[in-house]
């Protein structure tokens, strides 16, 4: 308890699966919340709720994080609110199923956009607020599927494996200003959100080496350590709770 004391955090996509996992785990270590939602309002009115029972301050904010001015607004929400940016977690993203040959080229924009112009919207707003103070965290949520792939997942592989290029390279650009920039990559997560049948995700279970899937509170310890003063040597890095698919 207490390792993210007095932190102001803002987690994108935070009012459920992982991302709420993220902002309850932030709270009960001491920070405040920022969620940004895009839909499912009360999942966001809960999400709110149940951290400020934990004694924590939280506000939700609405954003689509493809839209400039709508990431601007978010980010001037969370300073007026809470004065400074210390931890943005970029997790808002989408997933869909679906082959290649059947898939529209709105469906593959779309895609690229949540994930990757999304993460640059947000990671451009991070970088300016925390730039003058010199300090800070930004950790991008990946996958393993942008090591491995997945069929019918051409997009979110691709979106992904972009991700993890720009986690990289954001680093080596913010690390002079004492920014420190990593990422997970989470494997199959039971969310109850995730478009899998419940026979492919017991099948992929079986197959992994602990033979469970992950649940949203298996990623958490990864994200409160990054964003801890405990990663003060973790620059570029990914982390992979994943249950042993993957062993980069």
């Amino acid at each position: 308890m207490g390792r993210l004391t007095g932190l102001k955090t803002l987690v994108t996509g935070g009012n459920t699966g992982i991302g709420r996992a993220v902002a309850l785990a932030y709270a009960r270590e001491g920070a405040d919340v920022t969620i940004a939602w895009f839909d499912n309002p009360r999942a966001a009115e809960a999400t709110v709720k149940a951290i400020v029972k934990l004694g924590r301050k939280a506000i939700a904010v609405r954003a689509d994080v493809t839209d400039e001015r709508q990431v601007d607004a978010l980010f001037a929400a969370h300073k007026k609110y809470f004065g400074r940016l210390d931890v943005l977690v970029n997790n808002a993203g989408i997933q869909k199923s679906q082959p290649i040959d059947k898939m529209s080229v709105a469906d593959w924009d779309r895609m690229i956009a949540v994930h990757l112009r999304g993460a640059f919207l947000c990671g451009r707003a991070a970088a300016k607020a925390m730039k003058p103070r010199k300090s800070g965290r930004i950790i991008t949520v990946c996958s393993q599927l942008g090591y491995i792939g997945r069929g019918d997942y051409t997009a979110y592989s691709a979106a992904k494996a972009g991700l993890i290029g720009f986690t990289r390279a954001l680093a080596k650009e913010m690390a002079p200003f004492g920014i420190l920039v990593n990422g997970v990559s989470p494997g199959l997560v039971d969310t109850g959100f995730d478009p899998l049948p419940e026979k492919a995700k017991r099948d992929h279970a079986a197959a992994l080496p602990l033979k469970r899937l992950g649940t949203p509170g298996d990623m958490t310890p990864s994200f409160v350590f990054l964003a801890s003063a405990e990663s003060r040597y973790f620059c570029g890095q990914l982390l992979h709770p994943n249950g042993g698919e993957i062993m980069p």
